[in-house]
């Protein structure tokens, strides 16, 4: 077995943006009164996916998009790390109807769950983009809690899709957890989720954006999902430092054939995360 632990992590000579004052103070003042979206109109969805079903081995990329912060480089960055994956899950997509077909290139499905309508009319939340077609309504489930001081709330994203060759689904959640909650409270958001997939069987992607930024969060997220039967993928090199490493993968019935934290994307505060996947069995 090769060890990895002693190796140094790389410096990453990329340098992710920050968001200038005047857009973070704006952005506090859109929210300061946001409206609730009722579970009938939560799901936008955009485009026609080109696939009906997925394939045997297939590539999947988490990213955080910053609420497309980064402007048109942005766009070039996210329409390429489209096109070289099956999926792409997005949390802090913040959008109006009009605006989810830019997310939504030829081929694709985007399917939007969102978390709350700021005063502008704009909907934050969490974005499934896929080239197929899901088999069955996608679901969006609220966190229990919101944030603490906005009141904002989080969500998670659950779509099922067809297998080539295979009488199984996949299972795929997104997911956006609170930024700041107890590690009793992160179980609970999780909890929360598998008490609805419970009833799958098949293979399982469970993504997104875990605010795991200390030992606490990420043990018990393992802990709770590995209950499951899911894993976190493990990357060779991870260039993130411990806080920033937010976003993770797991999975079951997948064999992981590589992964890696993508620090050549750096028009929002967060790397993709990818992974190439295989259907076991």
């Amino acid at each position: 077995m090769i060890k990895l632990s002693r190796e140094k992590k790389p410096k990453t000579k990329k340098v992710k943006p920050k968001r200038p004052l005047k857009h973070v103070l704006k952005s506090v003042r859109e929210v300061l009164k946001i409206s609730p979206v009722d579970d009938a109109e939560s799901v936008w969805q955009w485009g026609e996916a080109g696939l009906e079903a997925v394939p045997e081995q297939f590539n999947i990329a988490v990213w955080n998009i910053w609420k497309s912060s980064g402007g048109e480089l942005f766009l070039r960055e996210y329409q390429n790390l489209c096109a070289g994956n099956h999926f792409l899950l997005c949390q802090e997509a913040l959008l109006t109807l009009k605006g989810l077909a830019q997310f939504a290139p030829n081929g694709f499905l985007a399917s939007h769950g969102a978390t709350y309508r700021r005063r502008d009319g704009l909907r934050d939340g969490v974005m499934t983009v896929a080239r197929v077609s899901p088999e069955s309504d996608v679901i969006r489930v609220l966190c229990k809690s919101p944030e603490p001081l906005l009141k904002t709330p989080k969500a998670t994203l659950i779509s099922y899709f067809k297998i080539d060759g295979s009488r199984q689904r996949l299972c795929v959640v997104n997911t956006h957890s609170t930024l700041i909650r107890t590690p009793s409270k992160a179980v609970g958001e999780l909890e929360q989720v598998i008490d609805l997939i419970a009833h799958h069987e098949g293979p399982l992607i469970y993504a997104g954006d875990f605010n795991t930024f200390a030992a606490a969060y990420i043990s018990e997220v393992d802990r709770v999902l590995s209950s499951i039967g899911l894993e976190r993928v493990r990357f060779a090199v991870d260039p993130r430092t411990a806080t920033a490493a937010l976003d993770q993968i797991y999975v079951r019935g997948l064999t992981v054939i590589q992964a890696a934290v993508d620090t050549g994307y750096v028009h929002s505060d967060h790397f993709p995360i990818i992974a190439t996947l295989k259907v076991t069995g």
